[in-house]
């Protein structure tokens, strides 16, 4: 029984032909007087049969997942979250914004936590049992920083489009359009969400987004110090330094950019 013990955890070894020339014909000839080892082994080969399906299945799985589209997958997921329970007026605030690429994360695991869990759980044969093995499989490295991008862009495009219809509101209708109280309130809003915007906007690959949000922010600020009615000359400036740097042309060209992925 002592022989047995001691070549108790070398069957892996064995059955996958790693041992050297001499243990493997030693451990060879104590099978042959063995017929516990013999029954052991073949358990041994049983297991290690299940843990390489096992391991050929996850790999199917995972090549079903299409990995570049993902993380597009999940900000519409988690976009959609948001506008589910978001209330009828915008969000604004830091936890609004500093969650969000957290929420995404969560979601991912959840998303292929689950999958993994069911092909553990899920029921096998009678008489079979699951073999945990490493597998060798890893997720992509880059998957959560291409999560954020995707949502970096869609925050951007969100900032972007109601910065527009703020600003064509503002030039269409002047002082026929909403209230100077209400578009004060929104300018102050929008200037909220971009200063917790431009941590996202960081990433070179928006560069060009940040830019045309820094131009619009510098607007803001500059309508947030006027009062609340506009004067006609005061709308008249607002109007010649919109046409001037051609705020409503950019921004319309940055979110066709950054809708197609290229911003």
């Amino acid at each position: 029984m002592k022989a047995c013990r001691k070549y108790k955890k070398e069957w892996p070894a064995f059955v996958g032909g790693q041992l050297p020339h001499g243990r493997t014909e030693e451990m060879a000839a104590h099978l042959k007087v063995c017929a516990a080892c013999r029954a052991e082994l073949e358990e041994t080969r049983k297991l290690m049969s299940m843990a390489a399906d096992f391991k050929e299945e996850l790999k199917e799985v995972m090549a079903t997942v299409d990995w570049e589209s993902l993380p597009v997958e999940i900000t519409d997921k988690v976009w959609a979250q948001k506008e589910r329970t978001a209330p009828a007026q915008a969000p604004s605030g830091w936890r609004f914004w500093k969650w969000q690429p957290v929420v995404a994360g969560l979601f991912l695991g959840l998303l292929l936590g689950g999958a993994l869990t069911f092909l553990v759980l899920r029921p096998q044969k009678p008489g079979t049992m699951v073999a945990r093995q490493e597998t060798g499989i890893s997720l992509p490295a880059d998957l959560v920083e291409r999560v954020d991008l995707a949502l970096a862009r869609r925050e951007t495009i969100d900032y972007l489009e109601r910065s527009q219809y703020l600003l064509l509101d503002l030039l269409q209708n002047g002082q026929a359009g909403e209230s100077g109280l209400v578009r004060q309130e929104r300018i102050q809003q929008l200037l909220t969400e971009k200063k917790y915007l431009n941590n996202q906007l960081d990433d070179w690959r928006l560069m060009k987004a940040r830019a045309i949000c820094d131009q619009i922010e510098l607007l803001f600020l500059e309508l947030s110090q006027l009062s609340p009615e506009l004067s006609a000359r005061e709308l008249a400036k607002v109007r010649e330094m919109v046409e001037e740097k051609q705020l409503l042309l950019k921004i319309n060209l940055v979110k066709k950019e950054l809708q197609q992925g290229e911003v």
